[in-house]
């Protein structure tokens, strides 16, 4: 768990929903916003109860996932922090646990507002966090709930889409809500969207796979997960090895994308990337491009192409991946 204090600092535009007010002045329910609320949770599921319109999903019943608590400007357009604070109360009154998953400047905020029950574990929007982070969250997860059957967790990052749901089908894979990485991905797209699209980065459904396999293939559990204690999660995390990147081949790239081709590895963490090597734009019709630096846990890997000299980069591709589940 990481600390609620702000990681990292961002341009003017970030800073506009730290610029806290009153949570009791948060316009509750407001008529006023409410379609700019709508419109911005697009094709979410909301909660409409009562006088309560949230941005806001119950992916089991002791699962709930949902936006940003906001304040200042921001909770004109997505969840008022006031509102989740008093829905919360209402209907789970001393017995919810808030996780944030938020690294962005300014999306800290103070656990007292949600009466100390709140745990940060943040990693950048479109990215995957460490398996050590997914462990740790899942094992206070089934803490949580465990203790007892009123209990229920609400978790978030800011659009309350990708980030939240990757670790809300990790905790349904923890508590046996699901039996699989494939069903717990079914039940998120399912219950969070009304398209059936909830998860849909690619590397973020594929941690939710990895996590299933380091219970079956590393801690070597072929039941349920779920009926596994929260006291015997302390298992030994695997060894993510650190491998030699020699180059990357691109498949079926197209000739007229062949021109300024540039290859970015970075290291990937809870406050995003650091870069490893950067081959600067090169201007070739090879599918085959040399690298040559170590990765080792999570990376990524990204292909980005401009036309022309004084194009600008646009990505084509990337890859984020962790080193223990790459053949050897």
């Amino acid at each position: 768990m990481i600390a609620h204090e702000d990681i990292d600092d961002g341009p003017l535009t970030s800073k506009l929903h730290k610029k806290c007010c009153c949570t009791s002045c948060c316009c509750a329910c407001n008529f006023v916003f409410r379609p700019c609320r709508k419109a911005v949770s697009g094709n979410k599921r909301r909660i409409r109860k009562g006088n309560f319109d949230l941005d806001m999903a119950y992916v089991a019943p002791r699962i709930i996932v949902h936006g940003f608590p906001a304040t200042g400007l921001e909770h004109m357009y997505r969840n008022p922090r006031g509102e989740i604070k008093r829905y919360l109360d209402e209907f789970h009154k001393d017995n919810y646990k808030l996780y944030n998953f938020c690294c962005e400047y300014g999306r800290g905020y103070d656990p007292s507002v949600f009466h100390g029950r709140v745990e940060r574990y943040p990693f950048k929007d479109h990215n995957i966090p460490p398996l050590i982070t997914m462990a740790t969250f899942a094992n206070s997860v089934k803490s949580w709930l465990d203790d007892d059957p009123s209990h229920v967790v609400s978790m978030h990052c800011k659009a309350g889409k990708g980030r939240a749901g990757l670790m809300s089908c990790i905790a349904l894979i923890r508590t046996g809500v699901a039996q699989s990485a494939k069903e717990a991905l079914e039940i998120y797209d399912r219950e969070r969207v009304v398209n059936n699209k909830g998860l849909t980065v690619t590397s973020q459904r594929k941690m939710v796979i990895f996590y299933e396999l380091l219970w079956r293939k590393h801690w070597n559990e072929k039941g349920n997960i779920g009926a596994i204690p929260a006291s015997n999660e302390l298992y030994q995390m695997p060894v993510q090895p650190k491998l030699h990147l020699f180059g990357v081949e691109v498949l079926n790239l197209p000739p007229e994308l062949a021109d300024y081709i540039r290859v970015k590895v970075s290291d990937v963490t809870n406050f995003g990337r650091k870069l490893l090597f950067d081959t600067k734009p090169i201007k070739t019709n090879f599918v085959s491009i040399a690298c040559n630096c170590y990765i080792e846990a999570n990376f990524c890997i990204a292909i980005q192409f401009k036309k022309g000299f004084f194009g600008q980069y646009i990505t084509l591709m990337e890859l984020l991946h962790n080193t223990y589940f790459m053949d050897r």
